[in-house]
């Protein structure tokens, strides 16, 4: 039988804890449960533990650990997608569906085309609700690791940062190679994903003089969140745990 699974960060063995509001709020109105429930709580860094509901009331949800209990394998392929923030609901499809999909880091870049309504989250304006998105999204799906949400950049820091990966830009020009024929990557990858404008051509010659590789994802020219996910899926076909 599975369990329900719930995200607490500092989750530890013999501890006690409070359920978060939004987990707290599932446990009690949706699935309904009472105290004495058994079900799973993960601290979001790779472990997670048996627990038992001890209260379960309109002011806390609370439960008690016990023993570690078994975690789905995490990808071989450590992908960090760097995506330029969408408008609406679609920058927490592509996060929901990419925590699904196993990405490791997502990392949030302001370009010169981005939506001017997603720009705000540069000053941090969404990022609570972005990891409470990844965080919902490793309980559904059974990860006992929430990838990190990186505060949203400008493409000069991504450029700046440093990061051990190969390095994928994603663009929609004919005649680029496909992800499939490259060779397999040494370890980490970074795929960049740009806005629904595309890329400026500076930037895109910017980042390729970068070490950035252009490669295409298919003949389709694809919105940027389908991008990102169709990325992704690609990825851990090819070198991660979906081949």
């Amino acid at each position: 039988m599975n369990l329900p699974r719930f995200h607490a960060p500092g989750a530890a063995p013999g501890a006690r804890v409070l359920l978060p509001d939004s987990s707290a709020h599932h446990a009690r109105e949706v699935l309904r449960l009472r105290p004495g429930a058994r079900v799973r709580v993960f601290d979001g860094a790779g472990n997670e533990f048996e627990a038992i509901l001890e209260t379960v009331s309109r002011r806390e949800v609370r439960a008690s650990l016990s023993g570690p209990a078994p975690c789905r394998p995490e990808s071989p392929l450590r992908i960090v997608l760097a995506l330029a923030p969408l408008k609406g609901d679609r920058m927490e499809t592509a996060i929901q569906k990419a925590t699904e999909l196993g990405v490791a880091e997502l990392r949030p870049v302001i370009t010169a085309r981005t939506d001017a309504a997603a720009r705000p989250s540069l000053l941090g304006s969404r990022q609570e609700r972005w990891e409470k998105v990844a965080s919902s999204a490793a309980e559904q799906c059974g990860r006992a690791v929430v990838p990190r949400i990186a505060p949203t950049a400008t493409l000069d820091s991504l450029l700046a940062a440093p990061l051990e990966a190969t390095r994928l830009l994603l663009l929609e020009t004919p005649g680029l190679p496909a992800l499939p024929s490259l060779p397999r990557p040494p370890g980490a990858v970074l795929a960049l994903v740009g806005p629904a404008g595309g890329w400026e051509p500076s930037e895109s010659a910017r980042l390729q003089a970068a070490g950035f590789l252009a490669v295409s994802l298919g003949p389709r020219i694809l919105r940027a969140e389908t991008a990102a996910i169709a990325a992704v899926a690609c990825l851990q076909v090819l070198w991660g745990d979906l081949g």
